[in-house]
């Protein structure tokens, strides 16, 4: 139908062209004619002009008494004839009877014939005689034959006094029909393309000419003029009449077939480009409609383009004012009506501007609660066209369950806090009291028993004996309490150590202290520890230095991790290191140990985790020690490295900046 509706409308226009050209090709072509027209009357009427005044010489000449008259009236007329060859005669009739005609020739027809005897001029030779002016007949049949023109000159005598000047006889002058128009010769740009006519109207005629419009449907163009009492009409006549074409035409009708060719070139690509375009689009639209995630877009002025079903059903009660080309703003401001959110109306405004700020600049995914207890995932990006697409995940299960796992994790922290807790004050009663058994004799029961037994002079050696062997039976357990209840203790520490750091309450009290003292001061504290197991533990630094950090956590951190090389070595040493720079400050502990092996090293900074995870592990241990050394680091800014290999041993390195101060200190010093 379009291809139809453009062929029709190409067929039209080249039509209307067509004809507009032609039209005007036509009007050029009159117009051509009419300066042809103008230029040979205008030459026509000289002619006759011309003739005329040659004649009223030769009048004169006639009716003078000069000697030659004949003569002179020869080379006049002669000179007449060759200056004009429209003239085929020129005739003297002196008493209307021809005695005269130039050229000359031996068997002239005209000489010696009389007015009254040719019936066609007499006429014109009366009227010449009447008006006693020249006039001209024609197209008339001519004596000699043919049609042409004739001028009547009529001559009168001079009168003698005051009498009536006397009739003496007409001049007739020939012009034929067909040499008459012969003027255009001396144009080369006439020649062959028209033919022009002349003809006298009657006295009666309308003096009008044809309307334009007839005008324009004829091939012949033709003007008037009045001479010697007469009007003429002159017209000019297209030899090959109109054209039916204009020599453009075809040139017009090729480039027309060219255009159309084009034109449904253009189309059938245009179509096909259209139908790759809603293939295209359909196939987007269905893909969109498919997913399981609920998708929209937007373009570079906020406008709503496309969204897919399934974002309908995530907002039910805006899905029917979700129409292409509302904006964003006004979709949020339907929503937070429809859905009564914020609570608060006053809260309205703010919530909208920040969720339009972050919709015109989007930093990533984040969680929208869409209805109560419906959660959706928001990721929202700019397109390298300025289009905003967003992708909605419903995660409302992940949500719960994530919500459910945060309250158990809170649970269990909260749980453990309170068992460390209450743990603790008993554990510290009973380290208490086990210190003070351990140390029996020295109790003041046992100085009474003793001053007692010394002021006897009954005592056996056997009750001495024991007295002496329970006191040391009950420093002995004792001493295995207070071990074991300092064991329990550390083991609550680090729970609630653990727990301030899972619920983020950590606090330090950062300030500038000499680390290698804290570092001498842990190994001479963990050195028995080492030697009860027959390992040397050794330390040594390249200098004192000022480290910005926790007194106690710094201590913390160097206290377990020496632990924990004395927990797994079970021969040779561990050392203790500290190096310093412009920079950093880095500790290392070396052990002897059984080592790690690389794939499990991932794991030794996790919470509750160790190597050997079953219930038949040698060593004991919440696996707290190295996972709390870990956070208690990165809290200082630094970080804590392993480096192990398998029966070789381990190296922990914990690396902590230097303070700004301090480095500009050493710097200038």
């Amino acid at each position: 139908m379009l291809n139809i509706i453009v062929l029709c409308c190409v067929a039209g226009i080249t039509y209307s062209i067509i004809k507009l050209d032609h039209e005007q090709h036509i009007a050029s072509l009159r117009q051509d004619a009419r300066q042809a027209l103008h230029e040979v009357t205008n030459q026509v009427q000289h002619q006759f002009q011309e003739t005329v005044l040659v004649t009223k010489n030769i009048e004169n000449i006639l009716l003078s008494s000069e000697s030659f008259k004949d003569k002179k009236i020869e080379l006049l007329i002669n000179d007449l004839l060759e200056q004009n060859p429209g003239i085929i005669a020129y005739a003297l009739a002196p008493g209307l009877k021809i005695t005269r005609s130039f050229p000359e020739t031996p068997d002239s027809k005209v000489v010696g014939l009389e007015y009254k005897n040719i019936p066609a001029q007499l006429s014109g030779v009366a009227n010449a005689y009447r008006r006693q002016t020249p006039v001209i007949e024609g197209p008339l049949p001519l004596v000699q034959g043919g049609k042409g023109y004739i001028m009547h000159y009529p001559v009168f005598e001079r009168p003698q006094g005051l009498g009536a000047p006397r009739f003496w006889g007409v001049i007739s002058i020939v012009f034929d029909c067909d040499t008459l128009f012969n003027l255009q010769q001396n144009n080369p740009h006439l020649s062959g393309e028209y033919t022009f006519g002349l003809s006298a109207l009657p006295a009666n005629s309308p003096a009008a000419l044809p309307s334009e419009a007839e005008a324009a449907n004829s091939h012949v163009v033709s003007s008037r003029f009045e001479l010697h009492g007469k009007t003429w009409e002159a017209t000019a006549r297209l030899t090959h009449g109109l054209p039916p074409y204009s020599p453009q035409s075809p040139y017009l009708v090729a480039f027309a077939l060219f255009a159309t060719i084009a034109l449904l070139a253009g189309l059938w690509a245009f179509r096909r480009v259209t139908l790759k375009k809603q293939e295209a689009h359909t196939l987007l639209t269905e893909a969109i409609n498919t997913i399981q995630e609920g998708f929209i877009a937007f373009d570079e002025k906020e406008r709503l383009v496309s969204v897919n079903q399934k974002f309908l059903e995530y907002h039910p009660k805006i899905a029917d004012g979700m129409v292409p080309g509302r904006t964003m703003e006004e979709l949020l401001r339907l929503w937070v009506e429809k859905n009564q959110f914020p609570v608060e109306i006053s809260e309205r405004e703010e919530w909208i501007a920040k969720r339009m700020a972050r919709f015109r600049n989007p930093t990533g995914s984040f969680l929208l609660e869409v209805t109560k207890d419906f959660w959706v995932k928001v990721n929202e990006a700019k397109t390298p066209h300025g289009y905003t697409v967003g992708i909605w995940t419903n995660i409302t299960a992940e949500k719960r369950a994530i919500d459910a796992a945060e309250a158990a994790d809170r649970e269990k922290t909260e749980f453990l806090n309170n068992v460390s807790h209450e743990l603790r004050t008993p554990l510290t009663v009973i380290s208490g009291r086990a210190t003070f058994l351990q140390h029996a004799e020295r109790l003041p029961q046992a100085r009474r028993l003793q001053t007692a037994l010394d002021n006897s002079t009954g005592t056996s050696p056997e009750i001495r004996g024991g007295v002496e062997d329970y006191q040391t039976f009950v420093s002995e357990q004792a001493g295995g309490i207070a071990g074991s209840s300092k064991h329990m203790l550390r083991l609550v520490e680090d729970l609630l150590d653990w727990t301030k750091v899972a619920r983020g309450k950590m606090e330090l009290d950062l300030q500038e202290i000499e680390a290698s003292d804290i570092a001498r001061s842990v190994a001479e504290d963990l050195r028995p520890d080492a030697e009860a197991k027959g390992l040397t533990l050794t330390y040594d630094d390249n200098g004192t230095a000022i480290v910005n950090a926790d007194p106690v956590r710094l201590r913390q951190i160097l206290y377990n991790l020496i632990s924990n090389a004395i927990k797994f070595t079970k021969t040779g040493n561990i050392h203790l290191s500290m190096v310093q720079d412009a920079e950093e400050i880095t500790f290392s502990v070396t052990d002897t140990g059984c080592g790690i092996s690389p794939e499990n090293l991932d794991r030794v900074f996790l919470r509750f985790q160790q190597v050997d995870g079953s219930m038949s592990r040698e060593n004991g241990g919440l696996g707290l020690g190295l996972a709390i050394a870990e956070q208690l680091a990165s809290l200082h800014g630094g970080a804590l490295a392993l480096e192990s290999e398998v029966e070789i041993g381990s190296t922990f390195r914990l690396t902590l900046p230097r303070p700004a101060v301090d480095c500009e200190v050493r710097q200038s010093a």
